[in-house]
Order: C-alpha cells, then sequence, then structure tokens
C-alpha cells in the first residue's frame, strides 16, 4: 500500500535532482522560476525567494493544460514538475533542493534560513517529513463528506485525471521516440503517474493515507509542544527555517481543502503554529498573492485554449 508520493519512497523510478545544472534550453541570466500559482511545491519555492528577498522573472507552467509535459520545459526539466529553478542557465530541480540552493547562495546573517548547526539535524528530520506527506492522493482524491474547492472539486477521485495525463503521455512518448532525452523523461513520468493513480483509486488506500497524515500531525503537534515554538521559536529552530516553509504551505493545502477537521483540532498548538506561519510576509507574497484563482488560473487558462484553438500554442 502506497502511504507517500513516488518521489519519497522510489528514487529508482525519478531522475535524480540538478542542482546548478547548465542547460542549453534555460535563460541564461538571471533568476527565473517556472512555477504554477496554486501547487503546492511552487508556493514553497516562491516563499523561499520572498523570504530572501531575491527578485526573480516567472514563468507559468499551467499543470491543468498539461504544460509541464511540452517538450520546451521537459528539456529543462525532465522530471515533468514544477517547480524549476534557473539562475544564469544553471537549473536547479527538486523543491528541497531548491530552497537549500537558494539558502547556500542567497542567506545572509540577518536572514540565513539555515538553522544553527545544533539545530539543523531536527529541521532536516522536518523538512522531510512534510515532503513525505501524500498531499497528491489528499488534493486529488475523493474524500466522503469534504467538498473541495474550484479546481479540485471535479471529477478527479475516478482517476479520470490522471488517466488523460498517462494517454498524452503515451502519445509523447510514440512521437519523440527518437529523442532519447524526452523519450525517457516521458516514460518515467508515465510509470510514476500510474503508481500515483493506483493509490487514488484503490478501495481503502485513501483512508489509509488520511490516517497515516494524522499520525504525522499528532506528532507535529508534540513537537510543538516541545520543541523550540513552546518558548517562541518555530518548529525545529529558535529562528524561522526550511522546515517552517515546508509546513506552512502543507499546512495551508490541508486547510485549504477543508480536511482541517478530520485531521487536527481546531483549539490547538498546531493550529497556532499554522497562523503564525500564514501572517509571515514571505507567505503572504509566496503563497496567497498567487491564490486568486480567477486571475491566475482561470483566465490564463482561458487565453491558452484561445491561443491553440487558433494555433498559436503548437510545439514541437
Amino acid at each position: 500500500m502506497l502511504l507517500k508520493p513516488v518521489y519519497a519512497t522510489d528514487q529508482e523510478l525519478v531522475d535524480k535532482p540538478l542542482t546548478d545544472s547548465p542547460s542549453e534550453w534555460a535563460p541564461q541570466s538571471g533568476v527565473h522560476l517556472y512555477h504554477f500559482p496554486l501547487s503546492l511545491d511552487s508556493q514553497k519555492s516562491r516563499q523561499g525567494l520572498e523570504e530572501l528577498g531575491i527578485k526573480w522573472q516567472s514563468h507559468v507552467i499551467l499543470t491543468p493544460a498539461q504544460q509541464q509535459f511540452s517538450p520546451s520545459y521537459a528539456r529543462i526539466n525532465s522530471r515533468c514538475v514544477v517547480p524549476t529553478l534557473v539562475i544564469d542557465g544553471k537549473v536547479t530541480t527538486d523543491t528541497i533542493n531548491i530552497l537549500s540552493h537558494l539558502a547556500d547562495r542567497f542567506g545572509d546573517k540577518i536572514n540565513p534560513l539555515h538553522a544553527s548547526e545544533d539545530e539543523q539535524t531536527t529541521v532536516n528530520h522536518w523538512v522531510d517529513k512534510a515532503a513525505a506527506l501524500f498531499m497528491e492522493a489528499l488534493t486529488y482524491g475523493h474524500i466522503d463528506g469534504i467538498e473541495k474547492p474550484f479546481p479540485f472539486r471535479q471529477s478527479h477521485g475516478d482517476g479520470q485525471y490522471h488517466q488523460s495525463k498517462l494517454d498524452l503521455l503515451s502519445t509523447l512518448i510514440d512521437k519523440h521516440k527518437n529523442e532519447e532525452r524526452l523519450r525517457l523523461a516521458y516514460e518515467k513520468k508515465r510509470a510514476v503517474i500510474e503508481a500515483t493513480q493506483e493509490a487514488i483509486i484503490a478501495p481503502g488506500q485513501l483512508s489509509a493515507i488520511i490516517e497515516s497524515t494524522k499520525v504525522e500531525l499528532s506528532e507535529l503537534e508534540r513537537q510543538l509542544a516541545t520543541g523550540p515554538f513552546r518558548s517562541g521559536g518555530w518548529l525545529a529552530s529558535s529562528t524561522f527555517s526550511l522546515a517552517d516553509i515546508q509546513w506552512g504551505a502543507a499546512l495551508y493545502r490541508l486547510r485549504w481543502l477543508g480536511l482541517q477537521p478530520l485531521l487536527w483540532e481546531e483549539d490547538s498548538r498546531l493550529t497556532a503554529y499554522a497562523e503564525r506561519l500564514f501572517a509571515r510576509k514571505s507567505f503572504q507574497r509566496g503563497v496567497i498573492a498567487w491564490s486568486n484563482i480567477g486571475r491566475n488560473v482561470v483566465l490564463p487558462l482561458l487565453r491558452h485554449k484561445l491561443l491553440t484553438a487558433i494555433g498559436f500554442n503548437r510545439e514541437t
């Protein structure tokens, strides 16, 4: 039974993360982030950029329109996921890797994002725990009694959404069978989606994922009761760290999906911690400001469909 995302459980199935890897396909000057406004990992990366005060250029990848599978993007990030960070033509992928790279390169004594040497092991532990939550299944799977917000209230729980991705990838594998880089990228992504689809539609699987998430959040509550948060610090350290970025976006997503009543008590340290995270200026800029669905999702999708209809969105 798959209780965690494939990226956290089967490293052989996906390409290893890139760190500052030169790419002829990427912009050669400046800081760029390829992202989708509602993507959980995009939210984390945007907050990291805002927390460190980095000027960056936005490249929105419309995942509902399957743009993450376009050849131009897959050549930059063979995992076919968002986000992707590019700095002066060099590519970094995987959210944990992106945030760590940003902290290493741009962090300073005023705002390092890295914790002290004594605290870093605990920070890393909580970063990994947040990343291992099966958020895709919780986001797209059908949960009895939960009315999810648009665009996740659509019929994803029956597997049709993921099946449409599989059908497209099969077409792309055949179309690009003579370009090994693309063919391999699409084959690996198809395998990841097949495993994820099974977790979403298999009987009893989602209930087990919910129970597993409850266990993780109960442990989070205990950490808040005994760790630095108790005395005015943050989750795993006295200063705001990468662990807090990871959990801020995760808790915001769970609450936005309407899952909070299932997962933790409203009157709890966890709720107090979440509110403190959501109020942080970098969270407001990197997450909340991009959460207007009409402006940031619906209108770009309509524009994309219009341009596609008149032949301006063709890729090879």
